[in-house]
């Protein structure tokens, strides 16, 4: 008889999966994927090259000198903080931990997509809410909980609307949110936004024992590729979670590169400020074009055809023929629209002329 999984496992919906020969499309301009287009800091680089000497070894358990330097930077208690091969990994962890058959969980309709599978794998049941143009609306999370109710994700800034909720309303959500609910603060483009009214929302963490904030090293340090995460949360929470992990999640290389990247404030002005001029110019020139752009504090942008969906389907297909790939959002719902991820100035003048010639100007 073959071994079977759970019930609540096989009739969730499933994450699609390449089939086992998928090879990762290579585009000679690729803005799909929320990158960074720039390789690593130099001294990052340096770092996980020195590495090489050493991996005969096991990494350090707990990525000490990574949670030190972290600890360090955003003046947080470094005990509390759990190194993770990417957030997305730190996301799963919350869901075996604090998630539980017929569990309901609030997310954002237009949220992460990893929290839908998640709470899926869990068996609970997903709670999507609606945005007001593209924006979280505090209140309809509110309006959303149920005695059931037992987590809410929340990526702030958003991907894929690439727009933020100001940290007073974050913080009016903690304090309407009953005690036992879990607030899961994603904030892997927090590195991007530098409104005066946003916060990753660190110091919530410290005032409450039910928030969590995840963070990664994947986007502005560039460190896709070696799959570094991190999460600061109350002491029970972590110490619970430090049961997932397993061995050594983090491997000498990533610590070492993270560990060098986090300390690098040039090399972070740089890829910010690049990333935040190419957004107005990039906006810019595709609202000339009759695009509509959804305002973003992030390093990609969400954007809508007048054409609608065989517009959209089209432009995508025209993009591809000339080796530039970008994001279709059919699995939101958001079949007019696409992600287009902030390249090098030479890519983003790729794109934008593709554009134009593709919408006939």
């Amino acid at each position: 008889m073959p071994v079977k999984a759970n019930d609540h496992i096989t009739k969730s919906p499933s994450q699609p999966q390449p089939p086992a020969n998928f090879k990762k499309p290579s585009y000679a301009v690729n803005l799909a994927l929320n990158e960074n287009p720039f390789p690593p800091s130099p001294k990052a680089m340096d770092a996980y090259k020195n590495a090489g000497e050493k991996l005969n070894r096991y990494p350090e358990y707990t990525s000490h000198s990574l949670r030190q330097v972290l600890g360090d930077k955003y003046g947080i208690d470094n005990t509390r903080i759990m190194c993770t091969a990417g957030s997305e990994q730190m996301l799963a962890f919350l869901a075996r931990a604090y998630i539980d058959v017929g569990d309901e969980v609030i997310y954002p309709k237009y949220g992460f997509m990893i929290y839908k599978f998640n709470i899926a794998m869990a068996g609970a049941v997903g709670v999507p809410v609606e945005h007001d143009d593209f924006r979280i609306n505090v209140q309809y999370i509110l309006d959303a909980v149920t005695d059931k109710t037992r987590l809410v994700f929340l990526d702030n800034p958003g991907n894929p609307t690439g727009t933020y909720v100001p940290y007073d309303e974050i913080k009016r959500l903690r304090e309407e949110l009953r005690d036992d609910i879990l607030l899961v603060l994603d904030a892997a483009y927090a590195e991007f936004c530098t409104e005066d009214d946003y916060d990753a929302g660190l110091a919530l963490v410290d005032e409450y024992d039910n928030v969590v904030v995840t963070r990664t090293l994947s986007k502005l340090y560039g460190l896709s590729g070696l799959r570094v995460g991190w999460t600061y949360g109350p002491a029970e929470i972590i110490n619970t979670l430090l049961h997932l992990k397993g061995g050594f999640n983090v491997a000498i290389a990533a610590q070492a590169a993270g560990t060098a990247a986090v300390m690098d404030d040039e090399y972070a002005s740089m890829v910010r400020d690049h990333s935040q001029n190419s957004i107005d110019w990039m906006s810019e020139e595709l609202r000339m074009l009759g695009i509509k752009v959804t305002p973003s504090v992030c390093n990609f942008m969400l954007i809508h055809f007048p054409g609608g969906r065989d517009q959209m389907k089209a432009c995508d297909e025209y993009l591809k023929e000339n080796d530039i790939g970008v994001g279709p959002l059919g699995a939101y719902g958001l079949d007019a629209s696409l992600r287009i991820t902030v390249g090098t100035d030479e890519e983003n003048k790729i794109f934008v002329d593709a554009m134009k010639t593709f919408m006939g100007k």
